[in-house]
């Protein structure tokens, strides 16, 4: 196994920062965003992604922490599967459950927002401007309204990558929005 290649599979709004921390011969395979949201097609995706994978591969990363109990019972016959020891991707961008934990018992009310996920339009902003998309502006304000009403931080998270003055004005935007 130790001359095999190693392979990550990822969210797609995680892999591009995964990527940038990885050597260069790591193979990425990233899955759609948002399967989080549905864990039993997360399950299954994860699942053929593993059972898809080659034989010049000996181990498989897994880009996701638990998100929703989606990773139980994923596994490898093939391949040794290394998968984080984390709720879900915040533990992974804050670096450890600790951090993640300190986090929460400082802020439990926090949305975290990240560059990738800024990217894909899955701020409270962009969120919103989906819904307005799909209903009435007023339906649309009510539903994000209750979905967020018990967060009262926006903590924008930098990694390696870099966060830009649009990113910052963006998480600034949406700080104003929850309030």
């Amino acid at each position: 196994m130790e001359n095999l290649r190693t392979k990550i599979i990822a969210c797609q709004t995680v892999g591009e920062e995964l990527k940038a921390l990885l050597p260069n011969d790591f193979e990425m395979e990233m899955l759609e965003y948002g399967l989080h949201n549905i864990p039993e097609k997360l399950h299954a995706q994860l699942q053929a992604a593993i059972d898809n994978t080659g034989p010049e591969y000996g181990t498989i990363l897994i880009g996701y922490g638990m998100c929703a109990n989606a990773i139980v019972g994923i596994q490898s016959r093939r391949f040794r599967l290394v998968i984080p020891k984390a709720d879900d991707y915040i533990t992974l961008y804050l670096g450890s459950r600790e951090e993640y934990l300190r986090q929460l018992d400082q802020a439990p009310g926090t949305f975290y927002l990240t560059k990738g996920w800024i990217e894909e339009g899955k701020s409270p902003l962009g969120v919103y401007e989906e819904y307005c998309r799909r209903y009435p502006r007023e339906t649309a304000e009510w539903v994000i309204r209750e979905e967020l009403k018990n967060y009262t931080r926006i903590a924008l998270v930098e990694t390696e990558l870099g966060i830009s003055e649009a990113h910052r004005k963006h998480a600034l935007e949406n700080a104003r929005f929850l309030t």
